[in-house]
Parts: structure tokens; C-alpha cells; sequence
């Protein structure tokens, strides 16, 4: 993700950061890259992804949401409700050349054109499960146990903590993994010295691209009464 991406999305979205306490996704040494065409939702299908989050602790912001998002080769869309009050709090949308974003609390549309075409904010499942298969093989996870999935048999890990990286010290992240795809199901983090923990859960599937999915899926929500604000393209 390119750093006006980054900005845009911090401030015009807030609420699609909250309580950040999982480590970084960054890609590092050894580590899948996003941009790799591997990783890319296949041509004429729509990935929708639904994660449950919540976050708790004594120094944590309490929340409970669900990001529902939907990723194509070109176009993602993410909806984050609070589970608490119902209610739809941010939407951004993205394409290789535009992002929208809007925040319920400002009530502000922010869009940004872009200069040349551009990264999407969301990463794939298949990146993800890239992602956990290093972290085994690698060394940054131990696989502590294994568990049942929808049918299929999945692998428990826990962060190792000489080879973990992530943005405070004194985290532990604890996965459900598919054994065979290392398909993220599941994911704790904890850090009991900054009194956080925040739990995920994550169900994926594949849809068919049809020219009404697209306009009901991909497209954003239309706000009546949003404020719009315009970014300049960065050159």
C-alpha cells in the first residue's frame, strides 16, 4: 500500500483501524508480496470475505464490528458495521485509479484520484494463506495443535517470540489455519503488557462475477447526504 493511500485512508476512515493491535502484515524478508499476480481474485469472480472482530482489555477501545469486504482483479469494497449498534460506520472503495472512503461519524466522502494506477487496500485470502504458510515454515509460528473446521482438519500456531515482528513488543497471535491451504480461519492477538487483546474470525468464499453482482457489490453505497472532500493526485 503506497503511503497517499496509507494518509487517505487514515484520515478519512478511522474506523477501519480500530484498536490496531494485530502485528504488521508488511511484507519482509522471505514473505509474499500482494502485488504478486498469484495472489490476484481470479477473472470474473468477486472474493467476499466477512471478518468478526472484537477487542477488549483494560487499556483496549471496546469493539465489536464485522468488515464485510468483496475484492475483483481490479475493484475492492469494504463495509464495517458495528455489531453493538447495528450500525454502518465506514465504506471505502477502491480501484486501480480512484478511492473512496467515507466515515459515518464525519460524515465526509473523501475521494482520491489517482496519478497512475495504484495497489487495492485489501489483500486477497490467497495472499493471506500465503502469508500463514511462511510464517510456519519459516519459524515465525509453532504449530501448537490441531482442530476441526467445517469438516476439514486445521492447524493450530502461536507466534514464536525471537522470530515475531510486529509493531509493540509483547505480542502473542495465536491462528486456525486449514492444514492443507493454510486458509486463515481464526486469529487472537494478545498483548498483556499494554492490557489488549482483540479476536478474529474469517469466513471466505467466491462468487460469480455477473454484471449484477458487480453493481450490487462493488459499488458504493449511495449517501444523499455525505460531504465530499477531493485529495490531489500525488505525481
Amino acid at each position: 500500500m503506497t503511503k497517499p493511500l496509507q494518509a487517505l485512508l487514515a484520515a478519512g476512515a478511522a474506523a477501519l483501524a480500530l484498536a490496531a493491535a494485530s502485528p504488521a502484515l508488511a511484507a519482509g524478508a522471505g514473505l509474499p508480496l500482494p502485488s504478486d499476480e498469484a495472489y490476484t481474485v481470479p477473472a470474473g469472480k468477486i472474493e467476499h470475505r466477512v471478518e468478526i472482530r472484537k477487542v477488549s482489555g483494560a487499556k483496549a477501545i471496546p469493539s465489536h464490528t464485522k468488515t464485510e469486504t468483496w475484492l475483483s482483479g481490479s475493484t475492492s469494497r469494504t463495509v464495517v458495521t458495528d455489531l453493538e449498534t447495528r450500525r454502518t460506520i465506514a465504506e471505502t472503495v477502491a480501484t486501480r485509479r480512484t478511492i473512496r472512503v467515507w466515515n459515518a461519524d464525519t460524515g465526509i466522502l473523501w475521494i482520491k484520484r489517482r496519478s497512475k494506477p495504484g495497489g487495492l487496500p485489501e489483500n486477497s485470502a490467497a495472499f493471506e494463506a500465503a502469508v500463514q504458510r511462511a510464517y510456519v515454515e519459516q519459524g515465525r509460528v509453532t504449530v501448537t495443535g490441531e482442530t476441526v473446521v467445517d469438516g476439514r482438519r486445521a492447524l493450530v500456531t502461536r507466534s514464536v517470540e525471537r522470530n515475531w515482528r510486529s509493531d509493540e513488543p509483547g505480542y502473542v497471535v495465536t491462528a486456525i489455519v486449514d492444514a492443507e491451504t493454510f486458509t486463515l480461519y481464526a486469529r487472537t492477538t494478545v498483548n498483556d503488557r499494554i492490557g489488549i487483546r482483540q479476536e478474529e474470525t474469517y469466513r471466505t468464499e467466491l462468487l460469480d462475477a455477473t454484471p449484477s453482482a458487480v453493481r450490487a457489490k462493488l459499488a458504493m453505497t449511495k449517501r444523499k447526504h455525505a460531504k465530499i472532500r477531493r485529495r490531489p493526485s500525488r505525481r
